[in-house]
């Protein structure tokens, strides 16, 4: 198998990684091409959640050990506090982790170094500086377009813990603002899906609102933008190659939680290439009804508008919030039944930047520029 032509994976994300990791261990040589001079290099040190609940067959730590993915310093969530418009706190609590904060960026200890390691322990070369798509085995270059954006803010704090988000469509329009610190690091964000020109207005009423709670120490804040897609694409492939991670259109649409999606596409991208199998199928199979669901619990979300979501906060407080969110995800009659309605009334009738064969996206707002992002619409 080493004569054969090495397999070049496009993005060193966590998709392209994780895949890089499972094709190199099988006996096959493989070239990971990054654009950037790092892995994560569009992140600052920020805490992020890979969710833990969409999938109750198997938790985070069991996919990783599963396949055999080194373990990034990971810190469980269990606890949070909700608020709504009004500022009413809901107090929500698991008895098992409903996600697991990692670290993002370039730095020791982060889900990307950690995951670059894997890969090149098993013998994948990375890269750096260089850009490759038209000619690669796996496209995994992340997201494409922003249908939702978020702007973030990471910085050195106390050692308090705490993990908060506030619901509030007049701070975060179709998103949430999110505040959390664990063991002296810390990450205020904000995540909007409309008038997303608004971002940085909206970052800080969402910061002044969140943060008059308490008084939280922010040394060194460091910021940054990040994006996510709101696409569906029954072939999860790039002119016919397969397309991993948010390339390929895979996402949480409830949360924009997004790295779980990347790394089992990702290992099912590199099952796909070792066997000679129909990877758009054998994605259809293990994630298109939960993606139709997700796509139908955003809807939802965003059309409960501030009533709505205090709802959801208080009913969060009363049973097990993994449970709730598990049941959520659960690709039910009602909600599948829904899922085409949906899309329906949310359809993108005019062009795209998603780079994705025929596929259903959300319909787009106005074009917007952004001075940190450029052209953004």
């Amino acid at each position: 198998m080493n004569a054969s032509p090495p397999l070049a994976i496009a993005g060193a994300g966590p998709a392209g990684l994780v895949a890089a990791t499972l094709l190199s261990r099988a006996g096959r040589r493989v070239v990971v091409h990054e654009k950037n001079a790092t892995v994560g290099a569009r992140f600052v040190g920020d805490l992020q959640v890979i969710e833990d609940a969409s999938d109750r067959r198997e938790t985070v730590p069991a996919m990783f050990a599963r396949l055999g993915l080194p373990a990034p310093a990971w810190v469980p969530v269990r606890a949070a506090e909700f608020f709504d418009s009004r500022m009413r706190r809901f107090p929500i609590a698991s008895k098992e982790p409903y996600g697991w904060f990692v670290t993002r960026g370039p730095g020791e200890g982060t889900l990307d170094r950690t995951l670059l390691s894997g890969a090149l322990d098993a013998g994948a070369e990375v890269r750096f500086r260089s850009r490759l798509e038209a000619a690669a085995d796996l496209v995994a270059t992340g997201p494409q377009t922003p249908d939702g954006l978020a702007r973030e803010t990471a910085f050195e704090t106390d050692g308090t813990t705490r993990v908060r988000v506030l619901y509030d469509p007049a701070v975060a329009p179709g998103g949430y603002a999110y505040l959390f610190t664990v063991g002296g690091r810390g990450t205020f964000g904000c995540a909007i899906v409309r008038d997303l020109g608004g971002i940085d207005r909206y970052f800080e009423k969402a910061k002044e609102k969140l943060l008059s709670v308490d008084d939280v120490p922010m040394e060194g804040p460091r910021d940054a933008y990040s994006f996510m897609n709101f696409a569906l694409a029954p072939e999860s492939t790039r002119d016919g190659r397969p397309a991993a991670g948010e390339a390929g259109a895979f996402q949480d649409y409830l949360f924009g939680l997004g790295m779980r999606y990347a790394i089992s596409s990702g290992a099912l991208a590199a099952e796909a290439l070792l066997s000679g199998g129909d990877f758009a199928a054998l994605a259809r199979e293990k994630f298109g009804r939960r993606q139709r669901v997700s796509i139908v619990n955003r809807f939802l979300y965003e059309a409960g508008g501030a009533f709505g979501l205090s709802l959801f906060a208080r009913l969060a407080t009363r049973v097990d919030f993994r449970r709730v969110l598990s049941a959520f995800y659960r690709p039910g009659p009602v909600r599948l039944a829904l899922a085409p309605l949906v899309e329906a009334l949310w359809k993108n009738r005019g062009r795209c930047a998603h780079r994705l064969p025929p596929h259903w996206c959300r319909a787009r707002e106005r074009e917007i520029r952004s001075p940190e992002l450029g052209r953004i619409g």
